[in-house]
């Protein structure tokens, strides 16, 4: 292993919390490269370890060197924070300043560059003095409701975000249409600005054959962020149970309440709560689903959408010009088209899912047509081209590898 890829993040990949950024995360230990090493500076959800202390863990038959500064239990995460001093990024910003000797230390101890996943730990990481590339996995702070801190900071997350993009070596979006929006925004830096997105694992997300019975269940994998509008999913479920009768289903994969929002009480009589799900049980749930659902008013690339097109479920969702690229009308899903009124939205997107099972009883949608919707969007494709960006990095600066070096964890 000649190279070493850091990544730095209020997470813990052995626990319980589930996202975009988590899948992100734990897929580039599963996937490392064999000349690869990784060190996580993260957050210890168990309880388990001694904080500022490199260990070696493993995490789908790979190891990687762990370095936690923060005790913060999963269950304290599952839903966004109401002030600065409950969020557990800016406990996370606090616990690296408190070990930012120790994290220093084990930086330096071998060439080694960092994916950034937020950009309010840019300015700190150029500190360090270590190259990094910054990711944006979504549109930042929009002027539309969200239930994180950010609803009440984007001042703040705009001036991290310019930040972010002059300090890093190079910054990418998760979809082209934001990497236009921060070209746009930021032209003196167009350069090191592009699109890296999100992918599936095809072994784990392959095609299966839809259930034999006569139900139709409907599956969503994620938090139910305001955001992402559960109130508008959940009525979309309750419209299309009166379209098709008792054997619409719900089934959530996810931590978050969904009985905080009014709207559920209608379907909860209809709705399997899973709860924490790994990449495998949630396929296994797909399994078992005919659809999936997104009401986002915003998205990066989603991992929820990619997953359940690659189990060869269609997905119906609310409008997103990126979902173009992946959901084809009649062929992988529907998109509906947005709107003011969101009985009316929900009233659309329960036909596109009755239109949905007349064609999955046809034959005209098939889990193997929508599966080949998302032939790119493979770790083997995206993934190789971070990998090959750090490597990249790590050449500029310290030329090309030499013997394989220690683990941080060995040399400690």
């Amino acid at each position: 292993m000649n190279y070493r890829l850091c990544v730095i993040h209020s997470f813990d990949p052995r626990g319980a919390k589930v996202g975009g950024l988590e899948t992100f995360i734990r897929d580039m230990i599963a996937f490392l490269p064999e000349d690869f090493s990784f060190l996580m500076i993260g957050v210890d959800a168990i309880g388990d370890l001694e904080l500022g202390k490199v260990t070696r863990q493993e995490f789908r038959g790979k190891s990687f060197d762990f370095l936690p500064v923060l005790h913060f239990p999963d269950d304290q995460a599952r839903e966004a924070a109401r002030s600065i001093r409950q969020s557990i990024n800016f406990q996370f910003m606090q616990g690296l300043l408190r070990h930012i000797a120790t994290v220093r230390a084990v930086l330096k101890q071998q060439p080694t560059s960092i994916d950034l996943q937020r950009v309010e730990f840019a300015t700190l990481v150029r500190a360090l003095g270590v190259p990094f590339i910054q990711m944006l996995h979504g549109e930042g702070a929009p002027k539309l409701q969200m239930d994180s801190l950010l609803s009440s900071y984007r001042y703040v997350h705009n001036v991290n975000e310019w930040l972010a993009v002059k300090a890093c070596n190079k910054f990418l979006c998760v979809n082209p249409i934001i990497t236009e929006r921060i070209r746009q925004t930021y032209p003196a830096q167009a350069a090191k600005i592009d699109t890296l997105s999100t992918w599936v694992d095809p072994q784990t997300f392959a095609p299966r054959p839809l259930p034999a019975d006569d139900g139709f269940r409907v599956a969503f994998a994620g938090r139910l962020d305001l955001f992402k509008v559960p109130s508008l999913m959940f009525r979309t479920i309750a419209k299309l149970a009166e379209k098709l009768g008792d054997g619409v289903e719900f089934h959530y994969m996810g931590t978050s309440d969904p009985h905080r929002f009014a709207e559920f009480a209608e379907i909860e009589k209809r709705s399997v709560l899973h709860g924490f799900k790994t990449a495998s049980g949630v396929a296994d749930v797909l399994a078992n689903a005919h659809a999936g659902i997104l009401t986002s008013e915003f998205e990066g690339m989603p991992f929820s959408v990619l997953e359940a097109l690659g189990a060869g479920r269609p997905v119906g969702a609310i409008h997103l010009p990126q979902l173009a690229s992946v959901i084809k009308d009649g062929v992988s899903g529907y998109l509906v088209p947005r709107s003011d009124d969101r009985d009316d939205m929900a009233e659309r997107l329960a036909d596109a899912f009755v239109e949905i099972r007349n064609r999955q009883r046809d034959g005209r949608i098939t889990p193997a047509g929508v599966a080949a919707e998302i032939a790119d969007f493979r770790p083997e494709v995206q993934l190789a081209k971070c990998y090959e960006n750090h490597r990249d990095l790590q050449r500029a600066r310290w030329g090309q590898p030499r013997s394989r070096p220690l683990s941080a964890a060995a040399s400690l």
